[in-house]
């Protein structure tokens, strides 16, 4: 086939505008959509038409101007799907037609990477850099070249949003894993938010019995709706008390913080067991949150405060297995409103309503 010459891709830019955002009017950064060549082919890349790209929590914090540090013009997306349309002749592992979902790797070269850890790569170096004129790595786009070390595929039967969530749930393999979650182990959650709800899909299938904490009536549905988690409603209840009645009196094993508040951090503490519980820090917070811990007791009661962030190569690789073969649903974490990129305001309006899950954009609907 005929393989297009230009790829339209949406990016944040400094400018600023006022919109109304669940009812209050909000001073954002502006989203439009550009035209520039496609890049070329290589003989290890692969030519993708895009189908979808959810719009994450950096991406609409960052056109709200929470995360000002990252760059603009901005054209992030790594929450995509897309099909390969085209292939170098070095490529191998991957067929035309195939589905696939981004890979954050390393270089595979440095020592980092060959121990398996290519989130430390030690060649990839920190931020974005500016690439003809913009930062990011161009995701919301209806066309785009990858190359073939940086996808993975995934089954051609699934809706292409979830296909898409391969990125969201890689970061909760890679968080459990550091957690070291183990089958009959007791796992809270902090949240039911699009997060909270993946690493409960995920938490679930390492094993893990699950029980969720949330204030929002909508989420707290959500939660339930997935049939497999106890579910806390802390606007009824001290849910630290609720835990250690749904424990026996044991506490948790684990506590996954899925909202970055302070607030959150301190519950979720209390309710670990007396020795050897694990805490996983796995949303950011901004601004910065606070909490205040006393390093004795870490001491006395052998607890672990653990951080994660994105994941390996291998946890992209299991993320696919699991959402493929249906081990793990991302369309709990979904909206549901599936909005063009030519609309690309409109979507980071809908994706930054409170209470919202993940938004999905249309790539190929420009």
């Amino acid at each position: 086939m005929e393989l297009p010459k230009t790829h339209k891709f949406s990016a944040i830019l400094a400018d600023r505008t006022d919109e109304t955002i669940g009812g209050k009017v909000r001073n954002v950064h502006v989203a439009k959509v550009f035209e520039e060549p496609l890049p070329e082919m290589g003989p290890e890349d692969v030519v993708l038409k895009m189908e979808t790209c959810q719009i994450c929590t950096t991406d609409y914090q960052q056109w709200l101007g929470l995360r000002e540090h990252q760059g603009f013009p901005m054209a992030g997306g790594h929450e995509w799907s897309g099909v390969i349309i085209a292939k170098g002749e070095n490529v191998h592992g991957f067929e035309i037609g195939d589905r696939v979902g981004p890979v954050h790797g390393g270089c595979g070269k440095c020592i980092n990477c060959r121990r398996g850890h290519s989130f430390a790569c030690t060649n990839k170096g920190g931020g974005w850099k500016l690439r003809n004129g913009f930062y990011g790595s161009k995701g919301f786009s209806n066309y785009c070249v990858e190359p073939f070390t940086s996808i993975v595929k995934l089954s051609n039967d699934l809706p292409a949003p979830v296909a898409g969530f391969v990125e969201p749930i890689a970061t909760c393999v890679c968080g459990m894993r550091r957690l070291r979650v183990q089958p009959g182990e007791t796992v809270v959650i902090i949240g039911a938010g699009t997060m909270g709800i993946a690493n409960a899909q995920v938490a679930h299938a390492f094993g893990a019995r699950v029980i969720i904490t949330e204030l929002s009536q909508k989420k707290l549905e959500r939660a339930r709706s997935m049939g497999f988690a106890d579910v806390i409603d802390s606007t009824t209840c001290d849910p630290v008390e609720e835990v250690f009645k749904l424990t026996d009196g044991y506490g948790a094993d684990a506590v996954i913080a899925a909202v970055g508040l302070g607030s959150a951090y301190e519950q979720g503490y209390k309710m670990l067991k007396r020795v050897e519980g694990r805490f996983l820090l796995f949303a950011a917070g901004y601004p910065v949150p606070e909490w205040q811990i006393n390093p004795n007791e870490i001491h006395y009661r052998r607890i672990e405060i653990i951080g994660t962030m994105s994941g390996d190569v291998a946890d992209f690789a299991d993320a696919a297995y699991l959402i493929s073969h249906k081990l793990v649903d991302p369309s709990f974490s979904l909206e549901g409103k599936l909005i063009p990129l030519k609309d690309i305001q409109e979507a980071f309006i809908a994706a930054a309503t409170p209470d919202a899950y993940r938004v999905t954009v249309d790539l190929q609907n420009v």
